[in-house]
């Protein structure tokens, strides 16, 4: 009876917690990335760029969003639409 009241008590708490979960994405040489998700562009911890690194910008709907690799973009441009850029 005690490990029935005991399971009970901890599903009840899990239905009680606030649950967040992160993403695996990880982020271009901005600090920034896409959610392929929702398609929302956002950054994390900016970073600057390596000097001599060519990068290009995905450019939708007159956003430009820089720092990926030319294979990155092309894939957003495929999924997303708009443009590369290189930077």
């Amino acid at each position: 009876m005690k490990i029935l009241q005991t399971t009970a008590a901890f599903f009840f708490a899990l239905t009680l917690t606030n649950v967040s979960f992160g993403h695996s994405g990880g982020t271009n040489a901005m600090g920034c990335h896409t959610n392929h998700r929702t398609g929302d562009y956002h950054c994390h911890t900016p970073k600057t760029p390596p000097p001599q690194r060519v990068l290009y910008c995905h450019v939708i709907n007159g956003e430009p969003r820089c720092g990926y690799a030319l294979s990155t973009c092309n894939d957003l441009v495929s999924q997303y639409g708009g443009q590369c850029v290189q930077q």
